[in-house]
């Protein structure tokens, strides 16, 4: 498989509990262990004064990454304050800059390079591309040209970027078209569709001359639904999504990506055929190769009938279909999204999908099911935002978003910190915000890791964690060696879970 899908978090807990013979022991994390409830957050803005950002992301400098229409800057972070210390402007004079992504298998002495989705302004509907930025002179070069979008008509651009851990690039492609059609009745003329559009695509960009121009057999602006690719090795890594904004390469080895819902004009019932009306609803998909998901593309559809069908989310998985795992909102526009990968709350959220809700102004969270193949729940964090767009979050759990209509950064820090930081799983994964160790941490309490004022499980499950490897440490290090030996082990998880039963 291409994603690392790793040792759950919990297996690996129970199983080194069972080898120091703690399975006598209830031992389990609560949902909502550490907190009252639901995980509460404090929040705040940046005041970066960053016009239209679009995209974050944090890079190996520990820096935050924010890509805006015409520009990208890097952002140096207070981790414990939040204040923000310096911007440093990276690039300028961009044209609908809509993602930017580390590569992961980028050394870690290398210079900071990221990759960004932009277009030349010249609206012929093949003029999106992808960039390699490159510190410390911050050089630009074009690595994938041509690639497709739909401007001047609708806003689908070449979105969300993600790099798996063998260096492999997926994008998240918009469509060209509304709903499969050029000219539905009463609307504007689209671009037809073409081979790559309304598609998840994947490049491996190291590969042995790799080429990333992209040409086709129709010179100018796409005619009609029949343009073919001449080069480029860009392949097609799943279909029939109309507008994903965003994609996660998630720990659990799965793909989840983010679709932007129809206006709601006819539909391509067939490859000749058309009519009818198409759903609202914004869509969250696991993205596995070769699946369609019903919006269709006539350009593909000549040599896969599935193609040319439109499938509304509401029907259900089919023999040819795909149905999303979540049916969102209609006109959310949900966009930007992440794996919360950190055990703050007493990892009440690790493994949650985070995703912004433009439209209604939220930051919400998916519960995925224990295999990830579906979603347990969804909810709302927060709401109130100025036009949020991308979300990515820090190592300490803080949640940062661009606030596209508020020319602003805002952030969710969780409440009741610090907690412990999550580690990266694949080499070489960039480094997010340092963690703020506390300079002053409570009075010793023996077991209390958290510094929570109180011996708990949670103590003993931070321990074990500690220990696993699954996080880098613990809020007070000296309480967590209960026996007083030098060192954390998982004996001293044992003696907490004693003292918690009240044994000892």
């Amino acid at each position: 498989m291409l994603l690392n899908a790793g040792l759950p978090r919990l297996t690996a807990l129970f199983a080194l509990a069972a080898l120091v013979g703690l399975a006598t022991f209830a031992f389990a994390f609560d949902a909502d262990a550490g907190s009252d409830g639901d995980p509460e957050f404090e929040t705040g803005r940046l005041n970066a004064a960053i016009v239209n950002p679009t995209s974050l992301a944090f890079g190996p400098d520990g820096r935050l990454y924010v890509a805006s229409l015409t520009g990208v800057h890097a952002l140096s972070i207070d981790p414990a304050t939040k204040a923000l210390l310096d911007i440093e402007e990276i690039a300028s004079g961009l044209t609908d800059a809509v993602a930017i992504a580390f590569d992961l298998t980028t050394p870690p002495e290398a210079p900071v390079t990221f990759y960004i989705s932009h277009r030349s302004p010249i609206d012929d509907g093949l003029d999106s591309k992808i960039s390699r930025v490159t510190g410390p002179d911050w050089q630009m070069e074009d690595v994938i040209t041509g690639l497709p979008n739909s401007r001047p008509h609708l806003n689908h651009l070449t979105n969300g970027l993600a790099f798996d851990e063998d260096g492999r690039l997926f994008i998240a492609q918009g469509s060209s078209t509304d709903a499969g059609l050029t000219n539905p009745p009463g609307m504007a003329v689209y671009w037809p569709e073409t081979p790559l559009s309304a598609a998840i695509l994947v490049v491996d960009i190291h590969a042995p001359d790799f080429d990333g121009n992209v040409t086709y057999d129709q010179p100018g602006p796409p005619a009609d639904h029949t343009l073919n690719m001449l080069s480029g090795d860009i392949a097609v890594y799943a279909t029939g999504v109309r507008n994903p904004f965003d994609l996660v390469l998630h720990s659990n080895g799965h793909i989840y990506a983010t679709d932007n819902g129809a206006v709601g004009q006819e539909v391509s019932l067939s490859c000749t055929e058309e009519g009818g009306d198409s759903s609202t609803s914004d869509e969250l998909n696991l993205i596995e190769e070769g699946n369609y998901y019903g919006f269709p593309n006539r350009n593909r559809g000549r040599f896969d009938e599935r193609e040319c069908t439109y499938r509304a989310p509401e029907d259900g998985n089919g023999a040819d279909f795909t149905a999303p795992i979540a049916i969102l909102p209609s006109h959310c526009s949900c966009d930007g999204i992440v794996e919360y990968t950190v055990p703050a709350f007493g990892g009440a959220m690790l493994g949650d999908l985070i995703y912004v809700e433009f439209i209604r102004s939220g930051v919400s969270r998916a519960v995925l099911s224990e295999d990830g193949r579906s979603v347990e729940s969804t909810s709302t964090i927060e709401l109130g935002l100025n036009g949020p767009l991308d979300v990515t979050v820090a190592n300490d759990g803080t949640i940062y978003v661009t606030e596209f209509n508020g020319n602003d950064i805002f952030y969710l820090q969780p409440a009741g910190g610090p907690f412990p930081t999550a580690t990266p799983t694949s080499p070489a994964a960039p480094t997010n915000t340092p963690t703020h160790t506390p300079t002053s941490p409570p009075p010793g309490l023996p077991g209390d890791a958290n510094c929570s004022g109180d011996v708990s499980s949670i103590d003993a499950a931070l321990v074990l964690q500690l220990v696993a490897a699954l996080i880098g440490n613990v809020g007070c290090p000296d309480n967590a060696d209960v026996n007083g030996d030098g060192r954390v082990d998982a004996v001293d998880a044992a003696l907490i879970l004693q003292m918690v039963a009240g044994l000892i």
